[in-house]
């Protein structure tokens, strides 16, 4: 065997167990909420007990991952491979603001039809804030039925925005700011048919940035609140993958938070591959979980596949250095992700603290 092939090979199996790990990690996250108990009024487990050794490890590998990660992204930015491939996906804007809509009405629609057919009880956005309210399903409907015709899908994106004030109302701020997408859900579809060139770019930019702070955040709950997803484990422990359980939720945090990041990141077609691996990811999890499972994660993939067809806009431009050496790009966003991870944490139990008050 050459050791072009066996390194191949190695390659092939690093790349396999990744994708595994991220199918359990997804499968096991957003999940609890809507399948099994949980309580977020109880303080979050101490940082003093998150930062093991463990977790020391994990982000050490993070850090030399992302640092290695955007050095060849910014290789093949800078060098201009696939370059003209990449320009002209840019320009699918109107396929993009297509399958927004779609995934939008279809979404809608289908949480109307949980409510009218008898499924359950309605609910404003995802399947765990549920509502007794007689008219947040008509909402539903006329959100879905505005979302069809180009004068009133900003129609739609209002509704989207009162949902979400709606249901921060009765489940508190901690609560609702699992669900940022909305709100880049909301505003995208209020701007996507402004006749401004600035306006419909900031509500790609919105919507990107509000998917991958939900992702992170989810990411961040991982440490948290480990013990909300261990009870599922404790129902499919092939998720394991032969690891205990506390360790298992580390690796998913960590790989949660770090996938996002560089896909965020990332200026060059490799962000399209990522983004196509995270949405395969999400689609392969309804097989493990269901129609609740499909319902609920449907604009995450949604909005997953407009970065897959469409890609980033050129506000992602502004974390290129050109006049600086690869290194040194990398070490820049290295120190970003290491900023974020800090300011992420600190916004999550600081977030907590001041909603419920507790230690």
């Amino acid at each position: 065997m050459t050791n072009r092939n066996f390194s191949n090979q190695k390659l092939f199996r690093a790349a396999a167990i990744f994708l595994l790990i991220a199918f359990c990690v997804i499968s096991a996250d957003a999940h609890v909420k809507w399948f099994f108990d949980y309580d977020v009024t109880k303080p979050p487990t101490p940082i003093g007990e998150v930062l093991d050794g463990t977790f020391v490890k994990l982000f050490l590998l993070s850090v030399v991952g992302c640092y290695l990660f955007f050095l060849v992204d910014r290789y093949i930015y800078e060098s201009g491979h696939f370059a003209e491939f990449d320009q002209n996906l840019k320009r699918l804007d109107k396929a993009a603001q297509y399958i927004m809509r779609a995934a939008a009405g279809i979404f809608f629609l289908s949480l109307f039809g949980w409510w009218a057919l008898g499924y359950g009880k309605s609910f404003y956005l995802t399947p765990e804030l549920v509502t007794d309210s007689p008219v947040v399903p008509w909402i539903h409907l006329a959100i879905a039925l505005c979302v069809t015709w180009r004068r009133t899908v900003f129609l739609s994106g209002l509704g989207v925005f009162g949902l979400y004030v709606a249901a921060g109302s009765h489940y508190g701020l901690f609560h609702i700011l699992d669900y940022l997408i909305f709100l880049g859900i909301a505003y995208f579809l209020t701007v996507v048919q402004s006749s401004s060139r600035i306006l419909l770019k900031s509500g790609f930019v919105v919507l990107f940035a509000c998917t991958g702070l939900t992702l992170i955040w989810a990411a961040v709950e991982k440490f948290a609140y480990a013990h909300w997803t261990i009870s599922v484990l404790e129902t499919r422990p092939h998720m394991l993958m032969g690891m205990t359980a506390p360790v298992f939720m580390k690796v998913s945090g960590f790989i949660e938070f770090f996938a996002t990041f560089i896909l965020l990141g990332a200026v060059s077609v490799v962000g399209r591959i990522i983004a196509l691996v995270l949405m395969s990811v999400f689609v392969l999890a309804v097989f493990e979980f269901g129609m609740v499972d499909a319902i609920g994660h449907l604009m995450i993939v949604a909005i997953l596949w407009v970065l897959v067809v469409r890609g980033p806009t050129d506000a992602r431009n502004m974390l290129v250095l050109p006049d600086k050496s690869l290194f040194t790009e990398a070490y820049f966003m290295t120190g970003l992700y290491f900023l974020a991870f800090v300011m992420i944490f600190i916004l999550y139990y600081g977030v907590h603290h001041l909603t419920f008050g507790t230690p």
